[in-house]
């Protein structure tokens, strides 16, 4: 494969990798080909199907680059193709990892459907297989999934969890019998070629050692059983049909609209440039990257920070506390008393927060955990307990409770926001708690299944994830307030 710098008439390869059914082993089938393809000296992006952190995390430590987000639900299909291209077209080969089955989707038409996906973005698709309690009869499920829509181009089969070498024979004889499919891995069912899902889960609690380990580990065993050039033949058949991409979209590389560096911001205005602190550690580390960029790219200086290990917040215009697993860390986030303290003195003198689900978590009174009680920044009044099934699980559609373009108050600016929400707990305020919510939750659960966003001082926290793409004023709207605070302390000084 050449490479972009070395090519001139680039076109852009690629492929998406999809399965029948969930919990086929597409994860880390997809984390090993990406590390594969990289050690080979290619530059691999990555995309996630979905509102997704996890898998995201793990493809992003594959590629050594971010993963990008692509939803049906957050944008339209000019602004995936958009987003896809951005990102794509400085690399040597991009992989979109699909959720759910191929044709799986929430509605009837599979609009929503990996297959939509592929066909939108002009991709072929390798489908893995779990051929675990098959034979002969995984042909008639690969024709069916090929003729219920032949507009879906499906060029290759990874047959995972084979049982014997007889097994595998059986199965490829058949497949190259029946039809013209080509067979790039077969896989054998062998614990120690697949990273379990609760594992996948579980990143946070994983040093960053141990997840490399594990990452360098897998693929070098799923290495003798996969058909690394058949895979990189299979991409280059995206190159047809983006041969006129640059004009089209008139985008020329991925630093191009909403990922391009930040600009340089002269001496004299120094004092203009917002300096947010990011909560990341095990205990708060889901944010999408595509919400950094935009911040930086608006101009802001990202400062990171550990709620479990640092001692005090560092000089920040504002926090962003993101989602993650407090529940996890209940006893290290209580025990660092020092910094909760600090992030509750600062948010009384009118520092700006945004959290979202467990940075919302960590702003209540407490968390209680296998009937303990530890206790967190205590700014929200509201104690955070858990159920066994999901309290809110999907998308999300927010409307603004008082919309005001004029208003200073940056979530007024915005009639509506899109995000997804999965949260087991919920909050339990004192009766005589009148809280003030930002938003009406005309879509999923929120806070109390009719308000999301609670307000406090100049916090807003909510149980929805914001995915930037969706809804772009969003966090201009939250730097530009950031500005105006940070020019009234400006002034008591």
């Amino acid at each position: 494969m050449e490479k972009i710098s070395e090519n001139k008439n680039y076109k852009m390869q690629g492929f998406y990798i999809s399965a029948a059914k969930r919990n086929s082993g597409k994860t880390t089938i997809s984390i090993a080909i990406m590390r594969l393809l990289r050690n080979k000296g290619l530059i691999v992006q990555s995309f996630k199907k979905g509102p997704d952190f996890i898998d995201p995390m793990w493809l992003s430590i594959a590629t050594g680059k971010n993963c990008y987000n692509l939803d049906f639900y957050f944008m339209s299909k000019d602004k995936i193709k958009k987003h896809f291209l951005e990102h794509s077209l400085n690399s040597d080969i991009n992989i979109v990892e699909g959720n759910h089955g191929l044709y799986d989707s929430i509605d009837l038409y599979g609009k929503s459907s990996n297959a939509s996906m592929a066909k939108l973005l002009r991709l072929p698709v390798i489908l893995v297989i779990d051929v675990g309690e098959f034979n002969r009869g995984v042909v008639p499920l690969l024709l069916g999934f090929r003729n219920f829509d032949k507009k879906v181009n499906i060029k290759g089969i990874i047959l995972n969890k084979i049982h014997s070498k007889r097994h595998e024979k059986n199965l490829i004889n058949a497949i190259n019998y029946y039809t013209d499919l080509k067979v790039v891995g077969n896989i054998p069912n062998d614990p120690e070629l697949s990273i379990k899902q609760r594992h996948l889960g579980l990143m946070s609690t994983l040093s960053g050692e141990d997840v490399e380990n594990l990452v360098s580990n897998i693929s070098s065993k799923i290495s003798n059983y996969i058909d690394l050039e058949g895979i990189i033949n299979i991409s280059k058949i995206a190159a047809k049909s983006y041969a006129d991409v640059n004009l089209k979209y008139n985008i020329i590389t991925a630093s191009a609209a909403h990922v391009a560096p930040p600009k340089k911001i002269e001496s004299g205005r120094v004092r203009e440039r917002v300096k947010i602190g990011i909560a990341y550690d095990g205990a708060f580390n889901f944010y999408y990257n595509e919400n950094i960029e935009t911040l930086e790219n608006l101009g802001c200086e990202i400062i990171r920070f550990s709620p479990l290990k640092d001692d005090g917040l560092p000089k920040v215009d504002a926090l962003y506390i993101g989602g993650g697993f407090p529940e996890i860390f209940c006893k290290d986030l209580e025990a660092n008393s020092n910094l909760r303290m600090d992030i509750r003195e600062k948010i009384e003198i009118g520092l700006p927060v945004y959290a979202e689900c467990g940075g919302l978590m960590y702003l209540c009174k407490s968390i209680s955990c296998d009937d303990i009680m530890y206790e967190m920044v205590g700014a929200i009044d509201a104690d955070v307990k858990w159920t066994k099934k999901p309290k809110g699980h999907g998308y999300t559609k927010l409307t603004t409770a008082f919309y005001d373009k004029n208003s200073r108050l940056w979530f007024n600016k915005i009639k509506f926001l899109k995000g997804h929400e999965f949260h087991h707990s919920y909050l339990e305020t004192p009766s005589s708690n009148n809280m003030n919510f930002a938003f009406n939750v005309e879509k999923g659960f929120g806070v109390n299944g009719e308000s999301d966003g609670i307000i406090y001082k100049n916090i807003i926290a909510s149980y929805t994830h914001i995915f930037s793409p969706s809804s772009p004023g969003w966090f201009k709207n939250w730097v530009h307030f950031i500005k105006e605070i940070k020019k009234d302390f400006l002034k008591i000084k």
